[in-house]
């Protein structure tokens, strides 16, 4: 079984690529990325025969096509703008593929491909990493003991215990913090003005209690289509800091984040995309705690019924990566061994709710050290 890693030398790719290696059914990884010095790095890293490097530009369609022919299924870690080119080279290439996720807009326009998956008779599934990924999941395996649902919140957070600038993309960070969120309420789609919705969430030691406000989160473009049963709220927060916000309002008030072009010495080229081109890049080794909670309402026969999933984390010390980088990059190596082993079957571009088998899924997350807490709390009137 060989599976190919599309930006498999960054911050969550690279924890992609160790699991795959390390997993006995497959037998080689290739990683591909832009950069032959990131590449290097990453084979020092890995440590494996089973790796393979590919320096591979992701703008350059004809050499992405022909990367992908050559493997089992495909990865893909890169950046989410890049998301539906790749879709579109898998396409032509006719491989499987998996994603980390399209914070919301880009995740609807990806949607709107699965038409053309079918067609090549390929499968796609979005947002396999911890959120969207696994919280998606979880919501639907909560969805599942239920006759009818009222609510889903999902809920992520981490906490630093050093300094740290960001990490995860910083082009994810600014589409998060700048576009606003949408939430799903009533029945309807709202689009909210960023930091909406400040409240503060007590996670489960040792994260504890943060400061979160709405996200911009790809699980609510899809899991009201998928959950069904009435569900009348979806909505999603992570975590947020003064700084934060901070630092968007500076960058905004200076016109650093306006996606107009400009020009300048001859060159067109907006204040968003030069940002983009001259951030540093994600903190992947930070030592911090990340967790996530999904909780699910409604009724069941004669009863209220809550159910809560939690998945709480820390620092990585075999890997040496942040607990997010961890959390991220293992459930797309797990869904991508699914898809490269044909246990996903059905055809188009899928959610991960709407895709992966649970239980498997849970498995193969335990036996990583990720653990999942479900807790059920059930109201009903006592009758004589």
């Amino acid at each position: 079984m060989k599976i190919l890693v599309l930006g498999g030398a960054g911050a969550m790719g690279r924890v992609t690529v160790r699991d795959l290696a390390e997993s006995p059914k497959v037998s080689e990884v290739v990683a591909s990325d832009a950069s032959k010095e990131k590449l290097e790095q990453l084979a020092k890293w890995v440590q494996s025969k089973k790796l393979s490097m590919e320096q591979v530009d992701a703008s350059n369609i004809k050499r992405l096509v022909q990367a992908m022919k050559e493997a089992d299924a495909v990865a893909n870690a890169l950046p989410y703008h890049l998301n539906v080119q790749v879709m579109k080279a898998a396409m032509e290439a006719k491989r499987n593929l998996t994603d980390l996720g399209g914070v919301y807009h880009t995740t609807r326009k990806q949607l709107k491909l699965d038409r053309e998956a079918k067609k090549a008779g390929i499968t796609i599934v979005l947002g396999c990493g911890l959120a969207p990924g696994t919280t998606d999941i979880l919501a639907l395996h909560g969805v599942s003991k239920l006759d009818s649902v009222d609510e889903v919140h999902i809920r992520y957070a981490d906490r630093n215990l050093e300094p740290a600038r960001y990490k995860w993309a910083f082009r994810t960070v600014l589409e998060e913090y700048t576009r606003g969120p949408v939430v799903y309420r009533n029945g309807k789609f709202q689009q909210l003005p960023p930091f909406s919705g400040k409240q503060v969430y007590e996670f489960p030691e040792p994260l504890g209690k943060c400061i979160c406000c709405y996200g911009l989160y790809s699980g609510v473009a899809t899991l009201p289509t998928t959950i069904g049963k009435g569900v009348k709220t979806v909505d999603c927060v992570m975590s947020c800091s003064e700084e934060d916000e901070q630092r968007i309002k500076v960058l905004t008030d200076m016109g650093l984040t306006s996606t107009s072009p400009i020009n300048f010495e001859g060159a067109s080229i907006s204040p968003r995309e030069f940002l983009l081109r001259v951030a540093p890049p994600p903190d992947a080794k930070v030592r911090d705690i990340a967790g996530v909670v999904v909780e699910v309402s409604g009724h069941q026969k004669n009863a209220r019924v809550k159910l809560t999933y939690s998945v709480i984390h820390q620092y990585h010390t075999k890997y040496g990566v942040s607990a997010i980088a961890y959390l991220t990059g293992i459930p797309l190596s797990i869904a991508s061994q699914m898809l490269a082993r044909g246990e996903i079957q059905t055809k188009g571009v899928l959610p991960p709710e709407a895709a992966i088998p649970t239980k498997p899924f849970f498995t193969e997350l335990s036996k990583r050290g990720i653990k999942i807490q479900e807790t059920i709390q059930t109201t009903r009137i006592i009758q004589k």
